[in-house]
Order: C-alpha cells, then sequence, then structure tokens
C-alpha cells in the first residue's frame, strides 16, 4: 500500500469502528452529542435534520428510500471508479456532526433551513468525502455523495 493510501483506509476504518452497533430509529441513544432534544421537533418546513440525521444513519431501508437514484457524486479508488446506484449502495453510518476529530483529516460544515453540506478531506492526498442533503416537500434527501481515494 502506497503512503498516501493509508490514511483514508485509517479514516475510514476509525469512521466504521467509531460507530459501533447502533439500535434502530432510537434518536436519544444515537444522538450526536452537539444537539440539544429541541432540535428533534418538526417545524412547519418540515422534518428537522437532527431526526433524519440520526434515522438515516442507523436505518438502512429509511436511508435508501431517502437517496432517489441518480445522484451527483461518485465513487473512485485507484482501481475503480463509478456512480452511485441503489445496486452498489454502501451505507453510510456516520452522522453529520458539528464536533467532529480533525487529527488526521479537515472537516467542513455548512448548514441552512433547507440543505447540509459536509465535507472530509486531507491536503494533497487525492482523498475526498463530501456529502449534501437537501429538504424536498418537507422530508430531507441525500442528493450527492463523492468518496474518493486516490
Amino acid at each position: 500500500m502506497r503512503p498516501c493510501q493509508f490514511v483514508p483506509v485509517l479514516f475510514s476504518a476509525l469512521l466504521i469502528c467509531s460507530c459501533g452497533k447502533r439500535k434502530q430509529n432510537n434518536p436519544s441513544i444515537n444522538a450526536p452529542a452537539d444537539l440539544t432534544a429541541t432540535a428533534y421537533t418538526d417545524n412547519a418546513r418540515g422534518e428537522s435534520f437532527e431526526r433524519f440525521n440520526v434515522r438515516f444513519h442507523n436505518d438502512s431501508t429509511f436511508q435508501l428510500s431517502r437517496v432517489e437514484f441518480p445522484i451527483g457524486g461518485k465513487y473512485v479508488d485507484d482501481l475503480v471508479s463509478r456512480v452511485w446506484s441503489a445496486d452498489n449502495w454502501e451505507m453510510l453510518i456516520t452522522p453529520v456532526s458539528d464536533i467532529t476529530d480533525t487529527t488526521y483529516y479537515k472537516h467542513s460544515l455548512v448548514r441552512t433551513d433547507s440543505f447540509v453540506t459536509e465535507k472530509f478531506w486531507i491536503e494533497q492526498s487525492g482523498f475526498k468525502v463530501e456529502r449534501r442533503f437537501a429538504l424536498k416537500g418537507g422530508k430531507w434527501y441525500l442528493v450527492y455523495y463523492d468518496d474518493i481515494n486516490l
């Protein structure tokens, strides 16, 4: 393995290991630490992002129902490049969070009432993960997911 490949593999392993097993559909157990109870209340615009965020990353059936394929973005590594489809989808298990360990990578989070964009990257490494969520008809959907590991 080339040295520049080690860091994305380490990052992926840390994300997977840090998530552990979770009970599905229980926001009180799986809520990111930076969110308050009132953030889980749906409002006139639709469901709260926080409630969606927890369920989306814990319930595979719900997750697939909130990804309208085809979506923007792709999966790329040294050997493979593919666009996302329901057939090759890999469940995302790490919730969007304002608080994240940035020891090994950089993190950016932009939130509005109807759009959330989160990015992870390592400078000059060929590693970038970006996901975008949009509020459509009062429900949140994943509309873009880039997973680049060169």
